[in-house]
């Protein structure tokens, strides 16, 4: 919850925005026709001018409303955007991938498939979407900047902060994040701030009202953020939890879990070995308690993508005595 007027977080944003492109004539991040994105394209463009923000819209198999809202989006603000239609592309790609595979003498599942859904290849197909972004992000940063360049992240609080429900070398891999304190209600609010300062800003309400989803099945909003998260928390046992993004007014559970962990330290902090009996007896409902547990679990799981790869130091190798 927003304890300052919405224009003077945004112009924190901005400010942040200009510290971390410093040195840059132009900037870049990839929009997907989300919140998250429309409102860093929006911080973008006021910080460094539309004509000098480029935006990437990446489809693959992607549902014909977001880049339809990306069209919208950048009529509306004036920034560069890059559409790229990767269809042919990818199904080049996997066909030979299947070829190879079976060569090989390993399994292979096509998408969309009850037996891909079953071993786990659902996860596979979409990394691989993901991170068809992450060399064009890299060339494209470049190539408008002079070879330097910088790519700034879209993901919020809840999604790259706590659960790090991010591709790690796809979305994942960005220079910045300025959203990395709001939550997703915060940033729709700030979505419908941008709504109210622009001329035909209803573009920004309608984004703002969207499903979260990262459209990466290529099957439209039937991959949503909360259907997956809630999917994860089944399989593992938690048949209680509840996760959800909240709304335009209400933040949701995933929100409220961390705050908790930033009040009490129920997930990160000193209170991070509590039982499910030790929950309890602090107050926490059944619902609340497995919401904490999964999202305690999915956390530290999930550490290695924001820590440097794990090795053989040089350090243990001398202590050991292999080396000088």
């Amino acid at each position: 919850m927003f304890l300052r007027p919405v224009n003077e977080i945004v112009d924190r944003l901005i400010k942040r925005a200009q510290e971390l492109g410093n040195g840059c004539n132009k900037v870049f991040t990839a929009t997907s026709g989300g919140v998250d994105s429309t409102v860093v394209v929006a911080v973008l463009c006021q910080a460094y001018d539309p004509e000098n923000v480029v935006a990437l819209f990446r489809n693959i198999k992607s549902s014909p409303k977001h880049a339809k809202d990306v069209e919208i989006l950048q009529k509306t603000l004036g920034f560069g955007l890059i559409h790229l239609h990767l269809d042919n592309e990818y199904e080049s790609i996997v066909a030979q991938l299947k070829t190879q595979f079976l060569n090989a003498g390993l399994e292979w599942h096509d998408e969309n498939t009850s037996s891909a859904e079953q071993n786990g290849w659902i996860n596979a197909y979409a990394s691989l979407k993901s991170r068809f972004t992450t060399p064009l992000a890299g060339f494209i940063s470049k190539a408008i900047d002079k070879g330097a360049g910088r790519v700034f992240g879209t993901g919020n609080a809840e999604e790259d902060g706590l659960l790090r429900y991010f591709d790690k070398f796809g979305d994942g891999a960005v220079d910045n994040n300025i959203l990395d304190g709001l939550t997703k209600m915060e940033v729709r609010q700030i979505a419908l701030y941008f709504s109210e300062i622009h001329e035909n800003g209803e573009i920004f309400e309608k984004i703002a009202l969207k499903t979260p989803s990262a459209d990466l099945w290529g099957k439209g909003d039937e991959h949503n953020d909360e259907y997956e998260l809630t999917v994860w928390a089944r399989k593992m046992g938690f048949d209680k939890a509840e996760l959800s993004y909240g709304n335009l007014e209400k933040e949701g559970t995933i929100a409220w879990a961390m705050k908790e962990d930033c009040r009490y330290g129920v997930i990160t902090g000193q209170r991070k070995t509590l039982t499910a009996e030790g929950l309890r007896h602090r107050g926490y409902d059944e619902t609340q308690c497995q919401t904490i547990l999964f999202i305690r679990k999915i956390e530290s799981s999930t550490r290695h993508k924001v820590e440097l790869p794990k090795g053989l130091p040089r350090s243990v190798l001398r202590q050991e005595g292999y080396v000088t």
